[in-house]
Protein backbone atom coordinates (compact mmCIF):
# COMPACT_ATOMS: atom_id res chain seq x y z
CA UNK A 1 0.00 0.00 0.00
CA UNK A 2 0.79 3.43 -0.16
CA UNK A 3 0.38 6.56 1.35
CA UNK A 4 0.15 10.51 0.14
CA UNK A 5 1.80 12.63 1.85
CA UNK A 6 2.81 16.50 1.06
CA UNK A 7 6.32 17.54 -0.25
CA UNK A 8 8.17 20.66 1.44
CA UNK A 9 9.66 21.82 -1.93
CA UNK A 10 8.25 22.47 -5.29
CA UNK A 11 7.60 19.18 -6.31
CA UNK A 12 4.16 18.83 -4.53
CA UNK A 13 3.00 15.35 -3.05
CA UNK A 14 4.67 12.36 -3.57
CA UNK A 15 3.50 8.95 -2.01
CA UNK A 16 5.48 6.70 0.24
CA UNK A 17 4.98 2.64 0.20
CA UNK A 18 4.89 0.89 3.63
CA UNK A 19 4.11 -2.85 4.92
CA UNK A 20 2.94 -1.04 8.65
CA UNK A 21 1.36 2.49 9.20
CA UNK A 22 0.92 3.66 12.82
CA UNK A 23 -1.18 7.06 12.52
CA UNK A 24 -0.48 9.05 16.07
CA UNK A 25 -1.06 13.07 15.14
CA UNK A 26 -3.12 13.66 18.32
CA UNK A 27 -6.27 15.75 18.62
CA UNK A 28 -7.08 19.39 18.12
CA UNK A 29 -8.73 21.68 20.36
CA UNK A 30 -12.70 21.70 19.99
CA UNK A 31 -13.36 25.51 19.37
CA UNK A 32 -16.89 25.10 18.70
CA UNK A 33 -15.81 27.64 15.74
CA UNK A 34 -16.26 30.45 18.57
CA UNK A 35 -14.49 33.66 16.72
CA UNK A 36 -11.22 34.84 18.36
CA UNK A 37 -10.60 31.87 20.05
CA UNK A 38 -7.58 30.37 18.06
CA UNK A 39 -6.55 33.98 17.68
CA UNK A 40 -6.57 35.37 21.41
CA UNK A 41 -6.32 32.53 23.95
CA UNK A 42 -4.24 29.77 24.87
CA UNK A 43 -4.81 26.21 25.13
CA UNK A 44 -4.55 23.05 27.39
CA UNK A 45 -4.23 20.30 25.57
CA UNK A 46 -2.72 17.23 25.68
CA UNK A 47 -0.42 15.36 22.96
CA UNK A 48 0.71 11.77 22.20
CA UNK A 49 4.02 11.14 22.62
CA UNK A 50 5.61 12.28 19.95
CA UNK A 51 4.52 16.02 20.43
CA UNK A 52 5.61 15.74 24.43
CA UNK A 53 7.86 18.88 23.21
CA UNK A 54 4.80 21.02 21.92
CA UNK A 55 3.15 20.57 25.29
CA UNK A 56 6.41 21.73 27.26
CA UNK A 57 6.64 24.71 24.70
CA UNK A 58 3.15 25.49 25.34
CA UNK A 59 3.42 25.11 28.71
CA UNK A 60 6.08 27.60 29.19
CA UNK A 61 4.31 30.07 27.05
CA UNK A 62 1.24 30.24 29.30
CA UNK A 63 4.05 30.92 32.59
CA UNK A 64 5.55 33.73 30.39
CA UNK A 65 1.88 35.31 29.20
CA UNK A 66 0.82 34.91 33.22
CA UNK A 67 4.47 36.70 34.48
CA UNK A 68 4.03 39.55 31.64
CA UNK A 69 0.63 40.35 32.92
CA UNK A 70 1.78 40.96 36.53
CA UNK A 71 4.66 42.88 34.55
CA UNK A 72 2.25 45.01 32.50
CA UNK A 73 0.04 45.70 35.70
CA UNK A 74 3.41 46.90 37.53
CA UNK A 75 3.61 49.48 35.29
CA UNK A 76 3.30 53.22 37.16
CA UNK A 77 1.77 54.70 33.92
CA UNK A 78 -1.41 52.72 34.34
CA UNK A 79 -5.15 53.41 35.66
CA UNK A 80 -6.23 50.94 38.51
CA UNK A 81 -9.00 49.69 35.90
CA UNK A 82 -6.15 48.58 33.26
CA UNK A 83 -3.87 46.98 36.06
CA UNK A 84 -7.43 44.98 37.12
CA UNK A 85 -8.26 43.94 33.18
CA UNK A 86 -4.24 42.65 33.05
CA UNK A 87 -4.98 40.57 36.13
CA UNK A 88 -7.79 39.09 34.79
CA UNK A 89 -7.16 35.78 34.35
CA UNK A 90 -9.90 33.71 32.43
CA UNK A 91 -10.14 29.63 32.26
CA UNK A 92 -13.21 28.56 29.87
CA UNK A 93 -14.22 24.91 30.66
CA UNK A 94 -15.15 23.03 33.81
CA UNK A 95 -13.76 20.06 33.21
CA UNK A 96 -11.09 17.89 34.87
CA UNK A 97 -8.08 20.08 32.50
CA UNK A 98 -9.79 23.43 33.09
CA UNK A 99 -9.91 22.70 36.49
CA UNK A 100 -6.59 21.27 37.55
CA UNK A 101 -5.13 24.45 35.75
CA UNK A 102 -7.80 26.94 37.13
CA UNK A 103 -6.36 25.45 40.75
CA UNK A 104 -2.44 25.55 39.93
CA UNK A 105 -2.63 29.30 38.73
CA UNK A 106 -4.56 30.27 41.88
CA UNK A 107 -1.83 28.76 43.67
CA UNK A 108 1.20 29.77 41.34
CA UNK A 109 -0.50 33.43 42.27
CA UNK A 110 -0.85 33.09 46.26
CA UNK A 111 2.27 31.17 46.76
CA UNK A 112 5.11 32.54 44.27
CA UNK A 113 4.16 35.77 42.47
CA UNK A 114 2.54 37.49 45.76
CA UNK A 115 6.36 37.45 47.22
CA UNK A 116 6.99 39.47 43.65
CA UNK A 117 4.17 41.32 42.89
CA UNK A 118 2.76 41.97 46.77
CA UNK A 119 1.41 45.19 45.88
CA UNK A 120 -0.77 43.74 42.64
CA UNK A 121 -2.12 40.71 44.56
CA UNK A 122 -5.09 42.32 45.90
CA UNK A 123 -6.18 43.43 42.26
CA UNK A 124 -5.87 39.46 40.86
CA UNK A 125 -9.18 38.29 39.77
CA UNK A 126 -9.21 34.34 38.41
CA UNK A 127 -12.21 33.24 36.95
CA UNK A 128 -13.77 30.24 35.73
CA UNK A 129 -16.38 29.98 32.65
CA UNK A 130 -18.16 26.71 32.41
CA UNK A 131 -21.30 26.49 30.21
CA UNK A 132 -23.21 24.24 32.01
CA UNK A 133 -25.02 24.23 35.21
CA UNK A 134 -21.69 22.94 37.52
CA UNK A 135 -18.44 21.82 36.91
CA UNK A 136 -16.69 18.45 36.94
CA UNK A 137 -20.04 17.08 35.75
CA UNK A 138 -18.35 13.51 34.90
CA UNK A 139 -17.70 12.95 38.38
CA UNK A 140 -19.80 12.37 41.52
CA UNK A 141 -21.99 15.23 42.75
CA UNK A 142 -19.97 15.42 46.09
CA UNK A 143 -16.94 15.83 44.39
CA UNK A 144 -18.07 18.80 42.42
CA UNK A 145 -20.05 20.19 45.52
CA UNK A 146 -16.92 20.15 47.47
CA UNK A 147 -14.54 21.86 44.68
CA UNK A 148 -17.29 24.72 44.09
CA UNK A 149 -17.29 25.03 47.90
CA UNK A 150 -13.19 25.13 48.41
CA UNK A 151 -13.07 27.34 45.30
CA UNK A 152 -15.68 29.79 46.65
CA UNK A 153 -14.22 29.78 49.97
CA UNK A 154 -10.60 30.52 48.18
CA UNK A 155 -12.36 33.77 46.57
CA UNK A 156 -12.18 32.13 43.44
CA UNK A 157 -15.23 33.28 40.53
CA UNK A 158 -16.95 30.20 39.23
CA UNK A 159 -19.54 31.37 36.43
CA UNK A 160 -21.86 28.43 35.35
CA UNK A 161 -24.22 28.75 32.89
CA UNK A 162 -22.71 31.03 30.89
CA UNK A 163 -21.80 30.42 27.36
CA UNK A 164 -18.74 32.38 25.66
CA UNK A 165 -20.07 33.48 21.88
CA UNK A 166 -17.02 35.35 21.18
CA UNK A 167 -13.76 36.36 22.60
CA UNK A 168 -11.76 40.07 21.38
CA UNK A 169 -8.08 40.72 21.98
CA UNK A 170 -8.92 42.46 25.45
CA UNK A 171 -13.00 41.48 26.42
CA UNK A 172 -14.28 38.42 26.44
CA UNK A 173 -18.45 38.14 25.10
CA UNK A 174 -20.77 35.80 26.95
CA UNK A 175 -24.25 34.99 27.30
CA UNK A 176 -26.67 33.92 29.62
CA UNK A 177 -30.57 33.13 29.75
CA UNK A 178 -31.28 35.94 32.87
CA UNK A 179 -28.30 38.47 32.14
CA UNK A 180 -28.16 37.98 28.07
CA UNK A 181 -24.98 39.08 26.78
CA UNK A 182 -22.05 41.10 28.96
CA UNK A 183 -18.22 41.60 28.01
CA UNK A 184 -15.63 41.16 30.20
CA UNK A 185 -12.20 42.26 30.18
CA UNK A 186 -8.91 39.86 30.82
CA UNK A 187 -5.48 40.07 30.54
CA UNK A 188 -5.11 35.91 29.55
CA UNK A 189 -7.39 33.52 28.48
CA UNK A 190 -6.85 29.89 28.51
CA UNK A 191 -9.50 27.65 26.21
CA UNK A 192 -9.99 23.76 28.05
CA UNK A 193 -13.18 22.65 26.26
CA UNK A 194 -11.82 19.18 25.11
CA UNK A 195 -10.63 17.54 21.94
CA UNK A 196 -11.65 17.81 18.21
CA UNK A 197 -10.40 15.24 15.31
CA UNK A 198 -7.97 16.53 12.64
CA UNK A 199 -9.15 16.49 9.52
CA UNK A 200 -6.94 14.87 7.96
CA UNK A 201 -8.03 12.38 10.22
CA UNK A 202 -11.99 13.07 9.63
CA UNK A 203 -11.35 12.06 5.65
CA UNK A 204 -9.01 9.29 6.80
CA UNK A 205 -12.11 7.97 8.57
CA UNK A 206 -14.69 8.70 5.95
CA UNK A 207 -12.65 6.49 3.28
CA UNK A 208 -12.88 3.17 5.68
CA UNK A 209 -16.63 3.47 6.29
CA UNK A 210 -15.95 5.05 9.77
CA UNK A 211 -17.23 8.41 8.87
CA UNK A 212 -20.17 8.37 11.38
CA UNK A 213 -17.92 8.04 14.61
CA UNK A 214 -16.57 11.30 16.62
CA UNK A 215 -13.07 9.37 16.54
CA UNK A 216 -11.40 6.87 15.37
CA UNK A 217 -12.25 3.31 16.18
CA UNK A 218 -9.77 0.46 16.55
CA UNK A 219 -9.29 -2.91 17.94
CA UNK A 220 -7.64 -3.92 21.58
CA UNK A 221 -4.69 -4.07 20.18
CA UNK A 222 -4.63 -0.82 18.49
CA UNK A 223 -5.24 -2.24 15.28
CA UNK A 224 -7.96 0.27 13.40
CA UNK A 225 -11.24 -1.55 12.44
CA UNK A 226 -11.54 -2.34 8.63
CA UNK A 227 -8.09 -1.98 8.09
CA UNK A 228 -5.27 -4.89 7.68
CA UNK A 229 -2.33 -2.79 8.76
CA UNK A 230 -2.42 0.55 10.07
CA UNK A 231 -2.78 1.33 13.55
CA UNK A 232 -3.39 4.45 15.83
CA UNK A 233 -2.76 5.33 18.98
CA UNK A 234 -3.37 8.69 20.90
CA UNK A 235 -6.15 10.98 21.94
CA UNK A 236 -8.16 11.01 18.32
CA UNK A 237 -8.79 7.47 18.81
CA UNK A 238 -10.77 4.79 21.18
CA UNK A 239 -10.79 1.11 21.30
CA UNK A 240 -13.91 -0.32 20.19
CA UNK A 241 -15.60 -1.63 23.48
CA UNK A 242 -17.93 -4.13 21.16
CA UNK A 243 -14.50 -5.66 19.98
CA UNK A 244 -13.01 -5.68 23.56
CA UNK A 245 -16.02 -7.87 24.85
CA UNK A 246 -16.08 -10.24 21.39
Amino acid sequence: MHLPLANWDVNGEFELDYDYLLISLGARPKTFNTPGVSEHCHFLKVYCFINVWKEIKDAQRIRRSVMNCFERASLPNLSEEERKKSLHFVVISGGPTGVEFFAKLHDFVQEDLSKLYHNALELVKISLIEAGEHILTMFDKKITQFTEEKFQWDGIDVKTNIKVVKVHGDSITMTNSSTGEVNIPYGMAIWSTGFGTRLIILGFMKQIDQGNMRVLETVEWLRVLGCENIYALGDFSIISQQKVMA
